[in-house]
């Protein structure tokens, strides 16, 4: 398969996809959570497509979705805040709905959108026998809530493109297998082939169990945060439920990057990636981020210096993706660096190159770590910031970008301890 064809199946993923692929209780969790921050003895998460709408995790109450133009849901789909009907026998648009009607006689219903890529995907809605009032205190927690059930919806479409992107890959490698072995007449070729082969099912093992402890992690903790909320709302404040919520929001942002992170390695590894090139001044732009960076390192107690004696050095390359680059080496220097520390970072001219320095006075590389620090999902010294956690592709993802500008990217031990990123560019024509 071509790198085209891989990205038609890898994009081919769609919410309806998604939505087909979740359990009856895939949200009962948040559901139930949502009953108690709302005190509502029903809930539920409701999904939309553009030809029909699934009802799941259903608590409190038997549901089954009727025709679309009847339901709540189908009006808070349409707004921006969280949908309320106080009493639904009083409001002329629900009056006649079956569920309030009959059983189970709806009369309050709150429902917050799920807006995923800038569309509603569906509802999380809470609903009553009973009319009243929904405080705003249980509104915005609501749509708490609704924010884990979007960013759950986009972690299962996310894992299914890897999915998708690891079976093309597999497919891929078996089509080169085929073409190798009716290419070549002689055992040694076919011993080698099949060699290759079985390093590049090693890595892909390596990468899978990589991601599935990357992934795992802050799962678990998250799903810790919920259970924690869950079992003890009763006896939680809003203030504590707050919290919780905030640390569970937390690590699905922790999901959400890894994954950002994931796709950028994959289309930086694509044969046929274009770089969106034009030259610029390299001093103005280890300025912007020496600026940029100034605040996180006097937090620290870091002196941060900027080293560039010459400022007329101009290369051609992709302004956002060395800015990449350039974060990264400068992140990992200041998180590395203990208080009382200098991180410096500067360039010069070698020759036909630029070299770009970023240096630190942190414990350095251990020279067990040096020759393995480019390699993917590897994690070597520890960093001063206890709370960093990386997912060990960084600097894969740097050395990438290093090597498509036709530059090197690698690291040296710095007299009198610390260590020393360098990574060279050509000179612009």
């Amino acid at each position: 398969m071509g790198d085209s064809e891989q990205s038609v199946a890898v994009e081919a993923v769609r919410w309806t996809e998604v939505f087909e692929s979740i359990e009856t209780n895939e949200f009962k969790e948040l559901a139930l959570l949502a009953r108690e921050v709302s005190r509502s003895p029903i809930a539920l998460v409701t999904l939309v497509d553009e030809e029909r709408h699934w009802f799941t995790s259903v608590t409190g109450a038997s549901l089954t979705a009727g025709p679309w133009e009847q339901t709540f849901c189908a009006h808070a789909v349409q707004q921006h805040a969280v949908f309320v009907v106080p009493d639904a026998r009083q409001d002329p648009r629900f009056a006649a709905n079956p569920l309030v009607q009959a059983d189970p006689y709806i009369r309050f219903y709150a429902g917050a959108p799920l807006v995923a890529d800038d569309k509603a995907v569906g509802t999380l809605c809470v609903m009553d026998v009973a009319p009243r009032d929904f405080p705003a205190e249980s509104a915005a927690s609501l749509r708490a809530l609704a924010r884990q059930v979007v960013m759950q919806l986009d972690l299962r479409r996310q894992a299914r493109r890897l999915e998708r992107l690891n079976e093309a890959l597999a497919r891929e490698a078996l089509e080169r297998q085929l073409t190798e072995r009716r290419l070549r007449d002689s055992e040694q070729a076919l011993r080698r082939s099949q060699q290759a082969l079985e390093r590049l099912d090693a890595e892909r093992r390596e990468l899978v169990a990589n991601i599935s402890h990357d992934l795992r992690t802050p799962l678990t903790a998250l799903q810790g945060y919920l259970d924690t909320v869950l079992m003890k709302a009763d006896g939680l404040d809003a203030v504590s439920q707050r919290q919780y919520l905030q640390q569970a929001s937390t690590q699905s942002r922790r999901l959400a990057r890894l994954v950002a992170d994931l796709f950028e390695l994959a289309h930086l590894d694509d044969r046929q990636v274009q770089l969106k090139a034009e030259p610029f001044g390299v001093s103005e732009l280890i300025s912007d981020l020496v600026q940029a960076f100034a605040m996180a390192a006097e937090g620290k107690g870091i002196v941060l210096r900027m080293d560039v004696p010459d400022r007329g050095a101009r290369v051609m390359g992709d302004v956002r993706l060395l800015e990449r680059v350039l974060e990264n080496l400068l992140d990992n220097a200041i998180r590395f660096t203990p208080r009382g520390g200098t991180v410096s970072v500067g360039c010069e001219r070698g020759g036909d190159r630029v070299l770009v320095r970023v240096s630190d006075t942190g414990p350095g590389i251990a020279s067990e770590d040096r020759h393995r620090i480019f390699d993917r999902f590897y994690r070597g010294r520890q960093p001063v910031d206890a709370s960093f956690n990386t997912a060990g592709i960084g600097l894969s993802i740097a050395q990438r970008i290093v090597a498509l500008h036709g530059g090197e990217l690698w690291a040296t031990e710095r007299v009198g301890g610390g260590s020393e990123f360098v990574f060279s560019l050509p000179l612009a024509q």
